[in-house]
């Protein structure tokens, strides 16, 4: 389980580029700070993925626990940036491009609501090694979405609703998040717990093809979007 994070990890990494390179890394001297600061976090914890694994299987304990109390913060971090993200790209649009797309903030929220969940549960289970790495890893899943998302948009053929985007990053995630529930070892704790997380995030997921279409979501997003904290 350690190495085959750790191997996800740098696979994600090496994705990264190349789905960010159209939309980001092509004109970074554009991007706002906002942006920058979560791309950087969202590097640094991706590297912390690959690095805190490796740890583990060369029975570094003491540095995997050192680690993960900065860890700690880099993820807290990278769940603030991707927040105050999803508000400044509501902030800087006019009344009508917001009254077309400000609806679909839900996913950037959502998807930062699936991380810092995930990484409360690894913190919550970090005396089970089994359910904590797996913790560990779905703080990863969030990250599928907007790296999948953009390879098919800028590689693929183009698709006949702009949201079918989503589908190959939810159907990934929803097979991980099976395949870390049957791999669990029967005896070991947090089962419980890794069930109703997994429940959880289908529920967001599928959210995304409902919430930002039923009544009361354009308040909310108003509301959202009044805030003065980006």
């Amino acid at each position: 389980m350690a190495l085959r994070l750790s191997a996800s990890a740098l696979l994600l990494l090496s994705l990264a580029g190349l789905a960010f390179w159209p939309g980001y890394l092509s004109r970074i001297q554009a991007a706002d700070r906002y942006t920058h600061a979560h791309a950087i976090l969202g590097t640094s914890w991706l590297l912390l993925l690959v690095v805190q694994p490796w740890l583990v299987k060369i029975s570094r304990r003491s540095w995997h626990r050192r680690v993960g109390r900065i860890g700690l913060l880099v993820g807290a971090s990278f769940f603030v940036s991707g927040v105050l993200m999803a508000h400044r790209s509501l902030a800087r649009m006019t009344p009508e491009q917001f009254s077309r797309e400000g609806r679909f903030v839900y996913l950037p929220l959502a998807m930062a609501g699936i991380f810092a969940l995930a990484l409360l549960m690894a913190v919550a289970w970090r005396s089970a090694p089994a359910i904590h790495g797996r913790f560990m890893a779905a703080t990863a899943l969030p990250l599928l979405d907007p790296l999948l998302a953009r390879l098919v948009y800028f590689y693929a053929p183009p698709l006949p609703a702009e949201s079918l985007h989503q589908v190959p990053a939810f159907l990934l995630v929803g097979a991980i998040l099976f395949w870390m529930s049957a791999s669990l070892p029967d005896t070991a704790r947090g089962r419980d717990a890794l069930r109703h997380f997994s429940w959880t995030v289908v529920a967001l997921l599928l959210g995304f093809f409902i919430v930002p279409h039923a009544a009361g979501w354009d308040s909310f997003t108003s509301w959202f979007r009044a805030l003065p904290i980006s």
